[in-house]
């Protein structure tokens, strides 16, 4: 498995595919296998050369137990330190959940090499504040840290999804302390202040019951190349898992803003 160093945390990734560069970015708890696991990878490897990253405090990847290692800028950094190993010049980014937040940041930091950017469960990059005793605490954390990864991946199940035994089983392996570091409040601060002049054509999915409000199409419209994509019925963790609806639209988009092979 290819390896590289940025800032002194060892990053692992896998290439499969040849044609135009695709990062892939998978989400919080999870590994790079999700995107085979979903069937993004079998149709993607078809005309893209597909980069599947383990991100910093996940899969192979270091994991890092201090919040101050997982700032937007660090994660900008391992990404386009894997693009300058692999000599993509210009590569476009898919990323899910956490992961598309990892994308938003990396093309705010390098918007001259990304053609063009998908994020699923991840459409608003914008800077948050944290104030204590009035920022309610994040449930997710809290179960992580009382009940342990198996109860809260119960808390991301229903009768709509269920993870697949080979995801739930990167899921429990995952790092608590490496997870909790990087869902820190310190790094609240972190995103894209001005979405009204980011560059990069933008498509934003989500699942209609995880965006009950349209934010993801409130956000698109801000963007200068913006457009959006609701899944019907579908929560987080399904939207993320439902390729077959997904990337037909994803490859339009590609298709339109791509451009000649990088």
């Amino acid at each position: 498995m290819p390896e590289v160093t940025s800032g002194g945390i060892r990053i692992s990734y896998e290439v499969t595919g040849q044609g135009r560069p695709l990062v892939l970015l998978h989400g919080w708890l999870n590994d790079r296998t999700w995107w085979g696991e979903t069937g993004y990878v079998d149709d993607l490897r078809r005309d893209h050369r597909v980069v599947s990253v383990d991100l910093r405090g996940h899969g192979r990847s270091d994991k890092p137990h201090e919040p101050g290692a997982y700032h937007a800028e660090s994660f900008a950094r391992d990404v386009l330190a894997v693009a300058d190993a692999e000599g993509f010049q210009r590569f476009a980014m898919w990323g899910l959940s956490y992961g598309g937040w990892v994308a938003w940041m990396t093309a705010d930091a390098a918007p001259n090499r990304v053609p063009a950017l998908i994020t699923t469960g991840a459409w608003d990059p914008r800077p948050t504040t944290y104030t204590p005793g009035v920022t309610p605490p994040d449930p997710d954390l809290e179960v992580l840290q009382v009940q342990g990864m198996a109860a809260l991946i119960e808390r991301y199940e229903d009768d709509e999804y269920r993870f697949p035994a080979a995801i739930r089983a990167v899921m429990l392996r995952a790092d608590p302390e490496a997870m909790l570091a990087c869902q820190s409040n310190e790094l609240l601060a972190d995103g894209i202040r001005d979405l009204e002049s980011f560059p990069v054509p933008t498509l934003l999915i989500a699942g209609q019951r995880e965006d009950e409000g349209g934010e993801a199409a409130s956000v698109a419209r801000m963007l200068p190349h913006g457009t959006s994509l609701t899944l019907a019925g579908l929560g987080h963790a399904a939207a993320c898992a439902a390729s077959s609806e997904t990337l037909p639209i994803a490859r339009a988009f590609l298709d339109r803003w791509y451009g000649e092979l990088t």
